[in-house]
């Protein structure tokens, strides 16, 4: 009976899975084949154990693992599909980006590889950021990516990182852990201001726009694409603390519909998925939006 359950629990979220696929705009054509790409993948991964270099949006690489959400590069086209293609028709090159909880590199890698720019990243945790400098390694660059073993905090220091949870590693709680150096984001940006910001640091996000107002009132600085999952929580930090100090400082909530390439300003957060893109210069957004040249995926 036992065996029963188990088999059926794993067949509906197979079916899940194939539902979603038939949903997604880059696999929606074939969702078969997305299906046995991520029954091929998972095989090896969690059956197998094995470590596999994927290839995908023609010809970026990157080396995953068991839990890896960039695994999704391989089997549904593109991992966080709407906001990688938004920032792939954003970015262009001799652009600044900054990747703040880089982790294996799904963005420092989209950014760096496919759109030209110069990418700054920020990795926190020293046995993910060895994977990110794999990573890096294994593509071609027209600029060379800078990478830093460091965290950012609202003070300078050092802080307490848990190190044994995958990729979900965050500053601890609980005082267990590894201490790893931390600047603020003024301290980082002192010399040069990024053109845009993507953070995700599992619930620190307040804490890293706090070491960084100056660079925040910098009209350079014309997006910042955030995950807002109510992680803050963990902090005693309500993500609605987060959404204020951004509006405090000029930048504006937005979903961007995909399908019409458009713009929706909303009240607080993306409620559909956890990123929530946070814009200043609208006009520039959409400017930039509105004459990218065609991506021209090949799933």
């Amino acid at each position: 009976m036992k065996i029963a359950k188990t088999l059926f629990k794993k067949y509906r979220y197979i079916v899940k899975r194939y539902h979603s696929f038939k949903s997604n705009p880059l696999t929606k054509s074939n969702p078969v084949w997305a299906l046995i790409k991520y029954l091929y993948i998972n095989f090896l991964l969690y059956v197998l154990k094995r470590e596999v270099v994927i290839t995908y949006l023609n010809g970026i690489k990157a080396k995953v693992k068991k839990g890896d959400g960039i695994v999704g590069n391989y089997h549904s086209g593109l991992h966080e599909a709407s906001d990688s293609i938004f920032l792939m028709q954003l970015l262009k090159d001799g652009d600044f980006f900054l990747d703040i909880g880089a982790n294996v590199g799904h963005y420092t890698l989209l950014s760096g590889v496919y759109s030209n720019c110069k990418v700054v990243a920020i990795e926190p945790i020293p046995a993910t950021f060895e994977r990110l400098v794999n990573n890096v390694k294994l593509n071609q660059w027209s600029y060379t990516p800078e990478l830093l073993n460091i965290g950012l905090s609202n003070e300078s220091g050092e802080l307490v990182f848990t190190n044994q949870q995958f990729t979900t590693n965050k500053v601890s709680t609980s005082g267990q852990g590894i201490k790893v150096k931390v600047k603020t984001l003024d301290e980082l940006c002192e010399h040069k201001t990024p053109d845009f910001i993507k953070i995700d640091v599992e619930g620190y996000e307040w804490f890293v726009l706090n070491g960084g107002l100056k660079t925040l009132s910098n009209d350079t600085l014309k997006l910042i694409l955030i995950e807002l999952n109510e992680s803050g929580k963990n902090f005693n930090i309500q993500d609605d603390q987060i959404v204020k100090l951004l509006k405090d400082n000029g930048f504006l909530p937005y979903v961007y519909d995909l399908d019409r390439s458009t713009f929706i300003e909303v009240t607080h957060k993306n409620v559909d998925q956890f990123n929530t893109l946070f814009i200043k210069d609208l006009d520039f957004v959409v400017n930039r939006i509105s004459n990218a040249k065609p991506i021209g995926l090949h799933y």
